[in-house]
């Protein structure tokens, strides 16, 4: 059982290592389009630390923009998917360790 476990943990932690590097290579944030005088200027709008970063993005046609909130919502499935298996990680770990999980 213990054995299993270990494989468990193993995969578990090899699987954490690849989402947290595919996160790393991905823009963060969201897109924001802000108008003025009827023009749209494109925004890459995110947190670093306690501050929010807007970082104009320059003239970009609708395919890149697509392209853009495409990506960013593959970091976003990314990190949920890390979320769960830093979660399973833990429990794993518990019950290899005998505490309760």
């Amino acid at each position: 059982m213990v054995g299993v476990l270990r494989e468990e943990c193993a995969r578990l932690s090899s699987l954490e290592k690849r989402y947290l590097r595919e996160v790393k290579k991905l823009p963060k944030g969201s897109i924001q389009i802000k108008r003025i005088k009827g023009i749209a200027y494109p925004y890459l709008v995110f947190r670093k630390g306690e501050k929010v970063i807007s970082k104009y993005l320059g003239r970009c046609s609708e395919n890149e923009l697509r392209k853009l909130k495409k990506t960013i919502e593959q970091r976003k499935q990314y990190e949920k998917h890390l979320k769960q298996v830093e979660h399973n990680l833990k429990r794993v770990s518990k019950m290899i360790h005998g505490k309760n999980g």
